[in-house]
């Protein structure tokens, strides 16, 4: 898993330099929002912090991703709740509950 992660990485960087940083940041937030779609938390997560390392000037994108991860990771305790139970349930409610705020706040400054 970890050598497919650096493999990406370096894919990605390689495709930074060739394309546009707004191009190719818009596409890595189409990339990461299919994963969500799709509950792959941890590739959407690694796909956003992809895009903040390899596309530092892709400003509109990065405001974007800002958003996609607080959806990430609201989603992403709001399905572990189904299985959680006990300390760990309620845990997970408040980090959704922080998230959900966060979400709120931050579309209110766009």
């Amino acid at each position: 898993m970890k050598h497919q992660l650096i493999l990406v990485a370096a894919i990605l960087l390689a495709a930074c330099t060739q394309q546009k940083p707004e191009e190719r940041a818009a596409e890595m937030l189409k990339e990461a929002r299919y994963a969500l779609h799709h509950h792959h938390y941890n590739e959407a997560r690694d796909t956003i912090f992809s895009l903040r390392r390899n596309c530092p000037t892709a400003i509109e994108a990065r405001k974007q991703a800002i958003l996609l991860l607080d959806s990430i990771e609201m989603m992403a305790a709001t399905d572990s709740l189904r299985l959680a139970t006990g300390e760990e349930w309620k845990r997970l409610d408040v980090k959704r509950q922080f998230f959900e705020r966060k979400l709120q706040e931050d579309l209110k400054k766009e």
